[in-house]
C-alpha cells in the first residue's frame, strides 16, 4: 500500500475506533471521501454545512427560533422545520437525487461531491440533512429502508407518528402511512423492473396498477423504520461503494473499501472474507490466507468454510513452488 492510500486508512481506523456516541456521520462521510480524494480539505466542507444551517435558521424567522426541546415533540414545529430545511437545501441550493444512469458513478456516494454538485445518493443526501439538523439541534435521525434511506422526526402516536423527510425527492415530507406506501411500492418495482413506480404520481395505468397490487400484497417490517446511528449509516455508504467499485471492475479500489468496512465493523467477519477473496484476486496471496484464515476461525461453521478451506490448502501447497 502507498503512502497516499496508507495515511487515509489510518485517519480512517482512528475515526472508527472511537465509540458510538463519539461518531460524527459528516466526520466519517468526509474520510470515506478520501478514497477518492486524499488530500482532501475536511474543514471547507464542515464549513459549508455550517453555512447550509445558518441558512436554515435563517429561513425559520424570529418565531421558530424560540424552538426548545419541549417543543421537538409536537408536529407542527416538526413539519415548519424539516419545511425550512427543504427550502434551502432542495430549493435554493438544489439538492436532489443522482440519475439512474448515474446509479454506479461513486462521486454519488462521495459528501463533498453532493455538496459540490448538488446531487447525490439518498444515503449522501440524508447525510447533509442529518449534518444540518445537528447543527440545529433537532432530533432528525437516518432510516435505513431496503433500498431507500431517508431521515425522520420521531413523533408519538398523539402527534401523529413519525414524520419522514425524502431528500432524495427533493425533501419531500411524508407520513407514516404514505412511507410505508412508497417503500413497499419501491420494493415491487425492484421485483419487476418492467415499469416505473410512481406512488405518488399520475393515476396508474394497468401495468403500474399490477405493481401496486404486489405492493399491496407486501408486508412491512415495522423494524425497516428502527432509527440508525452513524456507524451503521456508514457501513451502507462503504457497501454502496463496494458494489459500485466491484461493477466497474477496479478492484484495488474495492479493496480499499473494504479495508475500511473491517474496521468500521469488526463485530461483522465476512469483511475479512471478503477482503481475503479480494487479495487472492489481486495476487496478494499471503495477505489474502491471513484474512481467509482469520475469517474461518471466527466462522467455523459459515456455509462456505468447508470450500475455502479447500482454496487455502491448494494456494499454501501452490505457494512453496513459486519464485
Amino acid at each position: 500500500m502507498n503512502e497516499e492510500a496508507f495515511f487515509p486508512l489510518l485517519r480512517f481506523a482512528a475515526y472508527a475506533a472511537q465509540p458510538d456516541a463519539a461518531l460524527r456521520v459528516d466526520e466519517g462521510a468526509l474520510l470515506i471521501a478520501e478514497l477518492a480524494y486524499p488530500s482532501l480539505s475536511h474543514t471547507r466542507y464542515l464549513r459549508q454545512l455550517d453555512t447550509l444551517a445558518a441558512e436554515v435558521w435563517a429561513e425559520l424567522g424570529p418565531a421558530m427560533r424560540q424552538l426548545r426541546r419541549s417543543q421537538a415533540g409536537r408536529r407542527d414545529a416538526a413539519e415548519q422545520v424539516l419545511d425550512a430545511m427543504r427550502r434551502t437545501l432542495a430549493v435554493r441550493h438544489h439538492l436532489r437525487g443522482a440519475d439512474d444512469a448515474e446509479a454506479y458513478n461513486p462521486r454519488n456516494s462521495f459528501l463533498n461531491d453532493a455538496l459540490d454538485h448538488h446531487v447525490g445518493l439518498p444515503i449522501t443526501l440524508s447525510a447533509i440533512y442529518l449534518a444540518v439538523a445537528r447543527r440545529l439541534g433537532v432530533p432528525l435521525q437516518g432510516v435505513g429502508f431496503p433500498a431507500h434511506f431517508m431521515v425522520k422526526w420521531p413523533l408519538d402516536a398523539e402527534e401523529g407518528g413519525d414524520l419522514y423527510l425524502d431528500p432524495f425527492h427533493s425533501g419531500e415530507q411524508l407520513d407514516e402511512a404514505s412511507c410505508r406506501r412508497f417503500i413497499l411500492g419501491l420494493l415491487a418495482r425492484n421485483a419487476d423492473d418492467s415499469r416505473a413506480w410512481a406512488p405518488r404520481g399520475e393515476a396508474p395505468d394497468d401495468a403500474e396498477r399490477q405493481l401496486e397490487l404486489r405492493a399491496a400484497r407486501l408486508r412491512f417490517d415495522a423494524q425497516w423504520s428502527a432509527a440508525v446511528g452513524a456507524r451503521d449509516i456508514l457501513t451502507r455508504m462503504l457497501n454502496n461503494l463496494k458494489i459500485v467499485y466491484l461493477h466497474r471492475g477496479e478492484l484495488p479500489m474495492a479493496l480499499a473499501v473494504v479495508d475500511r468496512l473491517v474496521e468500521l465493523r469488526p463485530d461483522q467477519p465476512l469483511e475479512l472474507r471478503d477482503r481475503g477473496l479480494l487479495r487472492l484476486a489481486m495476487g496478494e496471496s499471503l495477505l489474502a490466507d491471513a484474512d481467509l484464515s482469520a475469517y474461518l476461525a471466527r466462522a467455523p461453521d459459515a456455509p462456505e468454510a468447508a470450500r475455502l478451506r479447500r482454496r487455502l490448502l491448494g494456494l499454501r501447497e501452490t505457494r512453496p513452488r513459486m519464485n
